[in-house]
């Protein structure tokens, strides 16, 4: 796709390396579970990246881009020494596709970032506090989120699911989500 050779190196770069940032930025929001926690997230973000760049149905941008992602793996330990500015770098890449494709490759690009941030958020669970107490307020918690997003018509996670995705982890998607300007039931 020609449009990443019309960039500047430093855009191209910030566009190639967010899939990667993105899904890294969200495995550092949460600092328990430990190694076992960051090796199963890393997985799971080498796993969604090498899936969606040999996917034939994902739309071409997110196909080319993360394509660059996947073949730039060398480059990996260099941005996670230097991940940035996520959400700032999210809208940034937003503001960039939207001069060049059209508003559906833009649209894709920004649900499948936001689809890199939680596979790599629901990837290990990292829930400490296994107390009666620690249940009931998260079970709380759940039916709380569950009826607001079916408030706005929108499926929300399984009860398992949610309990995958950390309190940081979650407040991470959060920032992602209005970064990226879509509406997303964390």
């Amino acid at each position: 796709m020609s449009f990443l050779h019309n960039l500047s190196p430093e855009d191209r770069e910030m566009l190639i390396s967010l899939p990667y940032r993105v899904g890294y930025w969200i495995s550092q929001s949460d600092t328990s579970g430990g190694d076992d926690s960051d090796e199963e997230e890393l997985q799971a973000l080498s796993n969604i990246l090498n899936g969606y760049a040999g996917e034939i149905f994902v739309c071409e941008t997110v196909q080319v881009i993360i394509s660059h992602t996947v073949r730039a793996q060398e480059q990996w330990p260099k941005w996670r020494e230097n991940v940035g500015d996520v959400p700032e770098d999210c809208k940034r890449a937003i503001y960039i596709l939207t001069q060049a494709v059209d508003e559906k490759e833009v649209n894709a690009f920004k649900q499948h970032i936001m689809e890199v941030g939680e596979a790599v958020a629901l990837a290990f669970r990292e829930l400490e506090d296994h107390s009666f107490i620690a249940q009931m307020k998260l079970k709380m918690e759940y039916r709380k989120l569950e009826s607001a997003a079916k408030k706005r018509g929108v499926h929300y996670k399984t009860f398992e699911e949610f309990l995958n995705i950390s309190p940081a982890e979650r407040i991470a998607l959060e920032w992602l989500a209005k970064a990226l300007n879509i509406n997303y039931a964390i």
